[in-house]
């Protein structure tokens, strides 16, 4: 479980993406194995990270989530400067998906 993806920590090299920075990692023995230390970058983290919930490897799709969402629409889905206030985001308000002709109805 890499547990902070962004963009700072994606490289591309020879057109092959890397992810980089595995400080905050925690091997797993398996797929359903738990976590709960919140760590990473508010903004990236699933909802359940980010209020200190415990949450499996799927939090990094989640991550992996916002970030397609910043590289399409250039900003994050949900972004706020407190914790708290992106917290009642993540909880009351639902993803807004830009009307944005150049994106594919598959992806």
């Amino acid at each position: 479980m890499h547990r902070d993806i962004k963009p700072d920590n994606i490289l591309i090299h020879n057109g092959n993406l890397k992810i980089a920075d595995f400080g905050f990692c925690k091997p797993l023995e398996n797929a359903n194995e738990l976590a709960q230390t919140m760590l990473g970058s508010p903004i990236y983290m699933a909802p359940e990270v980010i209020k200190g919930e415990i949450y499996t490897m799927k939090a990094d799709i989640w991550s992996i989530g916002v970030v397609l969402y910043q590289m399409l629409f250039g900003k994050c889905p949900f972004e706020s400067k407190s914790i708290a206030k992106l917290i009642k985001m993540l909880e009351d308000e639902d993803v807004v998906i830009p009307d944005f002709p150049k994106i594919s109805p598959t992806l």
